[in-house]
């Protein structure tokens, strides 16, 4: 706690306890007025000298009403005013006390709340002071009415003035002691509420910058905290507390209701919208809270997880796959070569000459297979750049006329559209992508692929997708799309996806399947062109 928040809490403690005493020297002026009007005649308190009562009380009366404006204007040195109006108020209590005969003990009441006051108001040397002004005005008003009256001095009345002066020390001593109590305690509990205050900014801070996305809702499944990283994972950047679930996500809800009603034990699994991560969703109850119940919900990116675990076994199957390749490689040379040897003698015709072939296409075909094993096994590291999109797709198209004269390929980008990824990688990607759409295309008889750049209404990131009008996945083989050496084609290697994809996530992309009316669509989402490498 530092000493500006202590003092910020003392300060506004002592305006309060000044407030309060301002309140309470009012009603006491109006109730020493009251007195003496309701029965001017013969009043219960003034009776020896009524005009100086009346004088006095009134003025007090105006003071008194005077302060309560000004301690509420004048915000400064509260302990100075709370000294002013203690001295003041026992002036005023003397002049009544002069004008109603003498010292008594119902008048000398006042002194001892004054002194209290004084006391709880000025913690330190100032606190007996009043204490000491008191005893001295007492004293003096008692010795006054002695000499004006030429009494002789009464040793009983003496006793009791002194019996009085030092009860009002005895409460200076007792109030200092409960004000100084409660300064302590109020000090201990301003510096708790400061540390509860720092504590909680600090987990609002934490929970914003983990990369588990984290959102809090009550009974009703509305929304109660939600972090940056949920919103990310969701898709929903412009969604605030206080909605329904269901608005935020529609799976999620469903399977928050499914989970209270002991329905689903394992993590719910399931993407809320194309292009986005496939999320991995555990609840947990926080128990009930000023009579709500709060459920926990923990979303995280089953890619990560996933991609660790590949990256596991593909690290060891790696390993083995390319000693294997190298081993198959030699007898495999032997293979083709023995194959070319044979196809050049004048002997092999008709049916043999056929099997040659044969030979000879699987031997290419394996070569191939033994090529991507051996590219997977040694990717190199990527190295991300800015690239104009626009004109990069340009290049590209160029090359892929060249190479495929025969396919239209249509381009639909945005000049100014920005991302950050390696060149060469992306060119891999894009080339694997425009070759998968020419060949299911062509299924279809329709040789058209269209490139489609732009940037996503809600993520706000840009993107690229390149479509084909042939039959499109079927949705059985979806989830199987990006798993490595699946394929549904005689000749495929059933790695050309996955190296696809393993290449966008090393750039920070997410390369995705969008399920089409016709023909396919598969979406490679950029991260940010301005985020750090």
């Amino acid at each position: 706690m530092t000493a500006a928040s202590t003092f910020h809490a003392g300060d506004d403690n002592d305006w309060r306890l000044l407030r309060v005493y301002v309140y309470y020297r009012l009603v006491l002026a109006i109730l020493l007025v009251g007195l003496f009007a309701i029965r001017p005649s013969t009043p219960l308190l003034g009776a020896d000298n009524p005009f100086l009562y009346l004088i006095s009380s009134t003025i007090y009366l105006l003071i008194c009403a005077a302060s309560l404006v000004l301690t509420g204007k004048l915000r400064t040195e509260p302990r100075f005013q709370g000294l002013m109006l203690t001295l003041l108020d026992i002036v005023a209590i003397t002049l009544i006390m002069h004008a109603s005969g003498g010292p008594s003990i119902q008048l000398s009441m006042f002194y001892l709340v004054i002194v209290a006051a004084g006391n709880i108001l000025l913690p330190g040397k100032q606190g007996p002071l009043i204490a000491a002004v008191a005893t001295v005005a007492v004293l003096y008003e008692q010795f006054y009415s002695i000499l004006s009256n030429a009494q002789t001095i009464d040793l009983q009345t003496l006793v009791q003035s002194s019996l009085l002066g030092l009860s009002f020390f005895a409460v200076a001593l007792f109030s200092q002691m409960i004000s100084h109590r409660f300064r302590q305690m109020e000090a201990l509990a301003w510096e708790r509420s400061v540390e509860i205050a720092n504590l909680q900014q600090l987990n609002e801070q934490i929970v914003e910058r983990m990369h588990t996305g984290i959102l809090v809702v009550n009974e009703g499944r509305r929304l109660i905290l939600i972090n940056n990283a949920s919103r990310q994972l969701l898709g929903v950047e412009s969604v605030f507390t206080g909605v329904n679930l269901q608005e935020i996500s529609a799976p999620l809800d469903e399977g928050l209701v499914a989970w209270r009603r002991h329905q689903m034990i394992r993590p719910l699994i399931f993407k809320n919208q194309p292009g986005y991560p496939e999320l991995s969703v555990t609840f947990m109850s926080l128990g009930k809270g000023r009579g709500a119940s709060f459920t926990l919900i923990f979303v995280e990116n089953t890619a990560q997880m996933t991609q660790k675990a590949q990256q596991l076994k593909l690290a060891s199957l790696g390993r083995l796959t390319a000693s294997i390749a190298h081993e198959v490689r030699n007898p495999l040379g032997a293979i083709s070569h023995a194959a070319q040897l044979l196809a050049e003698s004048p002997v092999i015709e008709g049916p043999d000459r056929r099997l040659l072939n044969i030979v000879q296409q699987h031997c290419v075909r394996v070569n191939g297979i033994i090529e991507s094993v051996l590219q997977l096994s040694r990717r190199d590291k990527s190295l991300p750049e800015l690239i104009l999109l626009s004109q990069w797709l340009d290049i590209f198209l160029e090359d892929m006329r060249h190479i495929h004269p025969d396919i239209e390929i249509e381009k639909e980008c945005d000049s100014g559209l920005t991302v950050r990824f390696d060149p060469q990688q992306l060119y891999q990607v894009v080339t694997n992508l425009v070759s998968n759409a020419i060949h299911h295309g062509s299924l279809n008889d329709n040789r058209t692929v269209s490139i489609v750049c732009d940037e996503d209404i809600v993520s706000k990131l840009p993107f690229l997708e390149v479509r084909d009008h042939g039959r499109g996945v079927p949705s059985e083989q979806m989830r199987h799309l990006f798993e490595p050496f699946y394929t549904t084609g005689n000749n495929g290697t059933g790695l050309g996806l996955y190296i696809s994809r393993e290449l966008c996530e090393a750039n920070q992309a997410h390369l995705d399947y969008i399920p089409q009316e016709s023909g396919a669509c598969f979406r490679i989402t950029f991260s940010h062109p301005n985020r750090l490498i």
